[in-house]
């Protein structure tokens, strides 16, 4: 059965990195654990870190953080950052230790919702801000009147999400004009201190200039603590590991494969829509079949352990690489490893068949 694999060392070093980025600014860290759906090992084995536990995350799904141990849950501000008016209105539903305790909302008509709940049930809220990547957002100029129209409500600062939707870089302006109004929000509220957070990922080379600091109070980051990259610039961060996550695929089969058997055929789009890979064409090569396709990861997104395979092709239910050239011996029943990214990783993690591991 094929398996994802996350390698907690490698993940530590590059949790420990961010963390000494966000010192630097006077920035907490906020894990952004969407992408393995807030597996309950990886937050725990972060949370119990020494000397600096990780005690605040954030996902797309409400449902996730249910998966956590409740006395960790307890311990943790768990974060929704997509936050639908369909999670707000189940938010009474919820076993109290497994709601957020932030929502982070950019419409009016949420915030209604939120109103509308009982005092106790209503949680912190963080106003996004709009700032050119055309998503999700208030404009800048409407935030301080949406908090002045929602009294009642526990809102705690601003948000913006850089390089996302639209690829807008993050820049020192954009985020001194949040500050600014992070700072107006907290003299309305009378709050003890503002709150501006930023992310994600791509906010880290700011960060590491120390342009940051004095400006925002919470760094959000998932692809640079579990990844190492920064897909906004298209490139490795520097200190970090990028051999996080694997996923392992089993070989269903190995079996040279004959190119002369396709001569004198018609060829059509493969089963995913696409054009056959025409590497290896002629000859005989030695092939091994996997069993995971496009529905748990795609091969671009795939970088094999073994440099001397080559994948070839994906369909739903199968990947194919080339082993001819490789010094392994491959056989029906192992595995063959790759290192992901963050798209191949999201969708083996939120495929039931392919199970996760810690390690």
């Amino acid at each position: 059965m094929a398996y994802c694999t996350i390698h907690k060392h490698a993940v530590a070093s590059n949790y420990d990195q961010m963390i000494l980025l966000c010192k630097k600014n006077g920035a907490q860290l906020n894990v952004v654990s969407k992408f393995c759906l807030s597996n309950p090992d990886i937050i725990s084995f972060l949370h119990d870190r020494p000397d600096t536990p990780c005690t605040v995350i954030s996902d797309s799904n409400m449902e996730n953080f249910s998966r956590l141990d409740e006395t960790l849950s307890l311990h943790l501000t768990k974060c929704l950052i997509k936050t639908r008016v369909s999670d707000i209105q189940r938010l009474p539903s919820l076993k109290k230790a497994f709601r957020p305790n932030r929502l982070f909302v950019s419409d009016m008509d949420m915030l209604l919702s939120v109103a509308a709940l009982p005092e106790d049930d209503r949680p912190e809220i963080v106003l996004i801000a709009e700032t050119g990547d055309l998503k999700d957002g208030f404009p800048l100029n409407d935030i301080l009147m949406v908090c002045e129209k929602m009294p009642i409500l526990n809102v705690i600062g601003v948000s913006v999400n850089f390089s996302c939707l639209s690829g807008i870089l993050p820049d020192v302006d954009t985020v001194r004009k949040l500050a600014d109004i992070a700072s107006c929000i907290q003299k309305k509220r009378n709050l003890a201190r503002p709150f501006l957070s930023v992310g994600g990922t791509v906010v880290q080379q700011l960060a590491r200039d120390g342009k940051l600091n004095g400006l925002v109070q919470e760094i959000r980051s998932g692809e640079g603590i579990f990844f190492g990259y920064d897909s906004s610039g298209g490139m490795k961060i520097p200190g970090f590991c990028t051999k996080t996550i694997s996923l392992d695929g089993e070989i269903v089969e190995v079996a040279e494969k004959d190119f002369a058997l396709r001569q004198g055929h018609q060829s059509g789009f493969t089963a995913t829509g696409g054009i056959a890979d025409s590497r290896f064409e002629t000859g005989i090569r030695k092939r091994a079949v996997l069993d995971f396709g496009v529905l748990a990861a795609f091969q671009k997104d795939l970088v094999p352990v073994d440099e001397k395979v080559a994948l070839v092709g994906q369909t739903f239910d199968f990947t194919v690489v080339d082993v001819t050239d490789s010094c392994q011996q491959y056989a029906a029943g192992k595995t063959i490893r790759f290192y992901t990214n963050y798209a191949s990783a999201s969708f083996a993690m939120m495929n039931r068949f392919v199970p996760c591991y810690v390690e």
